[in-house]
């Protein structure tokens, strides 16, 4: 009896121990895989820091160029207003110009019925004075 309860328990010993020791391999294989993939990530990090710095240098550029633009936009706007300005003193100027005109031209048509009357009187009295 104690030969069979021996080789029973040495069997469920040896059961115990092949299960731990396929434990203990995935267990390896697994601190294999993530010191690997540590390693990949140390790498990428490295690499990572380096294109951290390349896109702050970029954000530091495109943040120059964007004051730059704003500064050129500020003064290109105020070129416009100082345009804007100028076109309306010039349409009213002209509006003036165009007043003045009618104006003139009014007068002038005054002034060259008046000649025409002048004249048909004076070739009147020329005419009576000939007969």
């Amino acid at each position: 009896m104690f030969l069979p309860g021996g080789f029973l328990f040495l069997g469920l010993m040896i059961d115990r121990l092949h299960h731990y020791m396929r434990e203990l391999r995935i267990r390896r294989k697994n601190m294999e895989v993530i010191k690997k993939e540590g390693a990949l990530l140390e790498g990428v990090k490295a690499r990572g820091l380096d294109e951290v710095k390349n896109l702050m240098e970029e954000i530091t550029s495109l943040r120059k160029r964007q004051e730059q633009l704003d500064s050129e936009l500020e003064a290109r706007s105020k070129e416009i207003r100082t345009e804007k300005t100028s076109a309306v003193a010039l349409q009213k100027q002209s509006e003036g110009f165009l007043i003045e005109f009618n104006r003139l031209l009014e007068e002038n048509q005054v002034l060259r019925d008046q000649l025409h009357t002048v004249d048909s009187k004076l070739s009147r009295s020329s005419s009576k004075k000939n007969t």
